[in-house]
């Protein structure tokens, strides 16, 4: 007799006419587990714990028993010995039946794109889809089972990846992507194919259906009383950016190809005290060590071997290592031992946008880090690989336009200095990210974030500079509503425009996005200061402070604008102090010293703004900057009297 065994969807025996033949599903069950097995066969008590073990069932081999003796019978009738029993083992007879799973290893063609068809063939229903009653071995064998049939159809995809040209190629390339989207949604690689495909068809609208139905929903969190226009345009994010439909019979030469996105890279610098002697060093910089070799494990990070990362700490220019390395994620790494209990800093930062993703502070004291140091790596190395994940699922636009990431970065770089040229400068190169991708919206809300600056620094109040901000953080929002940057700087331009509340609530959900972008929070408290609000603000922006403890200059101009809100001009010079570049800050330093009292002080620093900003006009700087309370404009304008402008 003829006999075909079926495990993927229902699980059956089917003979030579296809038809179902009966059979113990346990029976069934063990077949499929013995050929998995190298030898083929296992113990009956191995056997047992596999089919029954659980709370509920004490006798398990008594279970066995009964179930061999059904078998046996079964066998006796059909006239074919599909399992063999001795006194201590169970083995299958492979020779007495064809298994669809075998066709697994056996799947070889010089074509690809055939080979993915066969296979997707035969998964398109999971593994054992029908099974119910399963033991806790049962049911992990089984997801294993899973995870390794979705690796062997994921690299089919990526062998047939280069293969695809006409429309049939391109809609096999889809139905597979769509098959292992159904198991892993977010898997950043399988959502960018999938949304080549649907471009390549002109049906990107059915991607975002399609992608907006396996996540939380974010129109309900946009729709709070943001730009109107800018929420319409939301919810036509696809439709300025359809792509032709191919046509009817495209040449199989069609330039159309879809690629695998390649894995985000991520680096690990050891702490800048490894080098130095002594206990904590070491077994700090062992504690990274351990990570990364737990992180090399994962498919879904590509890892910096140590040496690389510890030339890449070392180096005087590591910001340019790491675009040249084209790296995508910074662990940052800092001992403090101060007063308190010694403790190591880390500091997840995604490289493009310097954005805090994810820190953490951890204990090393003798006694944790000598008894907890592997628990602790892998708690760091499951916490990174999460965060890595959740923050790549909206991140596709970067890795999709390399060239346009790459001139964003440029860009991002010249926008840490706070200076007219620099910023220019940075516009120039966001422009230019955009000629690559028009519709990038890192590079949409970088723009916006240029305007906004030279309108701040100039302090000619612009109005044409704040419209072209507005202008861009909505096209921002527009082409990405996943990010957080767009929100942002929608929040700051409605400061400008004097709408409080409109700004309060943009910055809100920009830290709802992301609640780690300290940027987003540092901007949050600016507007919270401007808002009459300055111990909230003060607040925030220490939270900002907390994420990235060296803190861009910004941070700090904002830190001390709470302070001085709060008649704490000592505090607040103390910030402006601890600002590597004071010449934005030096009109806020001239009123602090003003109101201390030291008019010496608060004329060198007087004079220092007038070289700056030489036609600087005390009543017309008032009128354009945002106080929602007038005691604090009048608090700003006494100050500044007092030093002399």
């Amino acid at each position: 007799m003829s006999l075909r065994l079926e495990s993927f969807g229902a699980l059956r025996l089917l003979n030579a006419a296809g038809e179902p033949v009966a059979f113990p599903e346990k029976g069934l069950l063990t077949l499929c587990y013995l050929l998995d097995r190298p030898d083929r066969k296992c113990s009956r008590r191995a056997l047992a714990r596999f089919l029954w073990d659980s709370p509920g069932n004490p006798d398990i081999m008594a279970n066995l028993r009964k179930m061999i003796s059904r078998i046996q019978a079964r066998q006796a009738e059909l006239g074919v010995e599909l399992l063999a029993f001795t006194a201590t083992d169970v083995r299958v007879r492979r020779e007495s039946f064809v298994a669809d799973r075998s066709e697994l290893d056996t799947l070889a063609s010089t074509d690809p794109l055939d080979v993915l068809r066969r296979l997707l063939s035969l998964l398109r229903p999971d593994f054992l889809a029908e099974l119910a009653d399963q033991s806790t071995g049962m049911r992990a064998w089984v997801s294993g089972e899973r995870g390794r049939h979705m690796a062997i159809l994921i690299d089919a995809v990526k062998q047939a990846l280069p293969q695809a040209r006409s429309r049939a190629d391109i809609g096999l390339i889809k139905e597979a992507a769509l098959r292992i989207f159904r198991d892993a949604p977010d898997d950043e690689n399988i959502r960018h194919i999938l949304l080549q495909a649907y471009e390549a068809e002109g049906s990107l609208e059915n991607a975002r259906q399609l992608f907006e139905s396996r996540r939380p929903d974010l129109r309900n969190a946009l729709d709070v009383g943001l730009d109107l226009q800018a929420l319409k345009e939301v919810r036509r994010i696809f439709d300025a950016g359809r792509a032709t439909p191919l046509p009817a019979a495209p040449r199989l030469d069609s330039s159309i190809v879809l690629k695998a996105t390649p894995l985000p890279r991520l680096v690990l610098l050891p702490p800048a005290e490894a080098g130095d002697a002594g206990f904590l060093p070491m077994l700090s910089e062992a504690l990274i060590e351990d990570v990364t070799i737990g992180l090399c494990a994962l498919n879904s990070v590509s890892v910096v071997a140590p040496h690389t990362a510890v030339q890449i700490a070392r180096h005087a220019d590591r910001q340019g290592m790491i675009l040249r390395h084209s790296i995508s994620y910074v662990l940052h790494t800092r001992l403090a031992a101060g007063s308190g209990p010694p403790s190591l800093f880390v500091q997840l930062v995604y490289a493009a946008s310097d954005e805090v993703i994810w820190a953490e502070r951890f204990s090393l004291e003798k006694y944790d880090l000598i008894a907890d140091r592997r628990e602790m790596a892998r708690r760091i190395a499951k916490e990174l690989s999460a965060q890595i994940r959740q923050n790549e699922s909206v991140r596709g636009a970067f890795e999709a336009n390399p060239a346009a990431y790459h001139s964003y970065l440029l860009g991002f770089r010249d926008m840490k200095r706070l200076s007219l040229p620099d910023i220019r400068r940075a516009r120039k190169a966001f422009r230019e990210a955009l000629q690559h991708s028009a519709h990038f919206s890192p590079a949409l809300a970088g723009l916006a974030r240029t305007f906004l600056m030279e309108w701040l620094l100039t302090a000619r109040g612009d109005a044409e500079l704040i419209r072209l901000a507005e202008d861009y953080a909505n096209r921002a929002i527009v082409a990405d509503p996943s990010l957080a940057s767009g929100f942002r700087q929608l929040g700051v331009a409605k400061l400008y425009l004097n709408d409080f509340d409109e700004s309060v609530v943009a910055l809100k959900v920009a830290e709802e996005l992301s609640p780690h972008y300290a940027d987003g929070i540092a901007s949050y408290a600016d507007t919270l200061v401007h808002a009459s609000r300055p111990a909230d603000g003060l607040a925030k922006i220490d939270r900002a402070i907390s994420l990235n403890p060296l803190s861009p200059a910004e941070y700090l101009w904002t830190e001390a604008g709470a302070n001085f809100a709060l008649f704490r001009y000592g505090e607040a010079l103390d910030a402006i102090g601890r600002m590597d570049d004071r010449t934005p800050a030096d009109r806020l330093a001239a009123a602090c010293w003003a109101m201390l009292g030291d008019v010496k002080n608060a004329r060198l620093y007087m004079r220092k703004a007038r070289e700056t900003n030489p036609d600087f006009d005390v009543d017309r700087w008032l009128t354009l900057v945002p106080f929602k309370e007038t005691w604090q404009r009048e608090q700003y304008r006494e100050a500044l009297r007092k030093a002399g402008f």
